[in-house]
């Protein structure tokens, strides 16, 4: 009895040993698990992976602040099920893993030169990241380009499909499925940066701009088009939604204005992507690029300006997770390479201004130059002044083409009382297009503007698109 009661004990024991040995390697195995990240605690089920988390744009709390993924490992790696590494970057490897490539350019072999010399500068990415990384969670961005008419499009056929604008935006369609990619294209043709600084709140900073790309080196052949362009680039960049810019050099076969914008945009530390420097520096002929008229590209040429772009955004989106955010302040305008005494520019249309008196004019719709049609007009050598507060006195008219019968449609401009200018609405010009002139003063004050018709004015169809002013 005893010997069999003493059997029962030790099977007892050895029993009771083999539970807590399971028991304690079962809590050495959980604890493992947990350190590695394979499990995870959280409200309701304890393994769960359901739910909001950063790799699925979560904006609610716990999300990275102001906009950017958090960089966390251990908050990426609550993220994570299975044996896969924890995501820690700003980006999924994922987006940068299937990237679109760069756009293609039909017979035209891209070299590591053309790519030096075309990506002129990288400057500061830190805005341009920034908009990646919200692509990236799936948001709504808006691209926005401002330029005269190589950037609506001219020249390429499907001009909305083929123009540079849209191609490049296209990477960022594929790159990003999940995300909303506003575009919104501001060129106008025949027209150069003075006009640009003066309508860009209206036709770009009124979207709430990602991201900007400014183009105007091939109109800007004007004396103050260095200040009209220096204030754009500020204007933009100080904008509120706070807008990553690149300035894009163009160039026509034989002139351009690249040399004059590069040093601003340096001065900005905005990137520089430069077809401009690929014409000048012989790298690519006219003939396989542009247009006859030597002044637009074809769309081999939209589509080279576009590969250059998405080019330096690949790049870009390449070492997003490997690159520290460097910050980006608008510098001083202590800074800037001129006064900038257009940044608050604007143009003021028929909806906005109302004449002081108008004999002969009247406001209504006029010619779609601008995207505001709403103008003045007269078809009988009409008059019409007006009162504004500003430091520049400007107009902006439709200049029409040159008419054998010897019509003549031209006004005398007084400020002040004062004959500042002619205003010349049928000449021997290329074709209908938007005409300007500007007087730039010293200081803001009240001035009383007029239009009287010229001693050889016939009496044809003129009209005024709008006034211009900056404060």
């Amino acid at each position: 009895m005893n010997h069999d009661s003493n059997n029962d004990t030790r099977k007892k024991h050895r029993f009771l040993l083999i539970i807590v040995l399971l028991l304690v390697l079962t809590a050495v195995i959980f604890a493992v698990l947990l350190t590695m990240g394979v499990l995870k605690l959280g409200k309701g089920s304890g393994g769960s992976s359901g739910g909001n988390t950063s790799e699925e744009g979560s904006t609610g709390p716990g999300a990275a602040s102001e906009g950017r993924t958090s960089s966390d490992p251990s908050a990426a790696s609550t993220e994570m099920t299975g044996t896969e590494e924890p995501e820690t970057g700003r980006v999924k490897r994922s987006i940068i893993e299937n990237m679109a490539p760069a756009t293609e350019v039909p017979n035209i072999k891209i070299t590591d030169e053309m790519l030096e010399k075309g990506i002129l500068n990288e400057g500061n990415p830190s805005r341009l990241m920034a908009v990646m990384e919200k692509a990236a969670r799936g948001e709504e961005i808006t691209i926005a380009y401002l330029g005269g008419s190589i950037t609506a499009g001219s020249s390429a056929s499907p001009q909305e499909k083929k123009c540079y604008a849209n191609l490049s935006t296209e990477w960022w369609r594929q790159t990003f499925p999940e995300a909303k990619i506003n575009y919104v294209n501001a060129g106008i043709g025949a027209t150069d940066s003075w006009l640009g600084v003066h309508r860009v709140t209206d036709d770009v900073l009124s979207h709430n701009p990602d991201l900007v790309i400014i183009e105007y080196s091939v109109n800007d052949s004007q004396g103050w088009n260095k200040e009209t362009y220096d204030s754009l680039l500020r204007r933009v960049l100080e904008y509120s939604s706070e807008p990553a810019v690149i300035a894009l050099l163009l160039s026509a076969e034989n002139y351009g204005f690249a040399a004059e914008h590069a040093p601003i945009a340096f001065r900005y530390k905005v990137p520089i992507i430069s077809y401009s420097a690929l014409l000048s520096g012989k790298l690519v002929s006219w003939k396989s690029v542009g247009n006859s008229d030597g002044t637009h590209p074809d769309n081999p040429g939209h589509a080279l300006i576009a590969h250059l772009l998405t080019e330096y955004y690949r790049r870009i989106l390449t070492s997003i997770n490997d690159m520290e955010d460097p910050g980006y302040t608008v510098p001083d305008l202590s800074e800037s390479q001129t006064k900038c005494r257009y940044l608050n520019a604007e143009l003021l249309t028929s909806d906005r201004l109302t004449a002081d008196a108008a004999e002969g004019f009247e406001a209504t719709e006029v010619k779609g130059i601008l995207f505001n049609t709403n103008g003045w007009k007269t078809e009988s050598a009409g008059t019409i002044s007006f009162t504004v507060t500003t430091r520049e006195i400007g107009i902006a008219w439709l200049q029409q083409s040159y008419d054998p019968q010897g019509t003549c449609a031209s006004y005398d401009l007084y400020v002040d009382g004062e004959q500042a200018a002619t205003l010349v609405g049928v000449a021997d010009s290329w074709g209908q297009h938007l005409e300007y002139k500007t007087i730039l003063l010293d200081e803001v004050a009240t001035h009383k503007i007029e239009l009287k018709p010229t001693a050889e004015n016939t009496g044809v169809e003129f009209e005024v698109l709008a006034l211009a002013i900056a404060r």
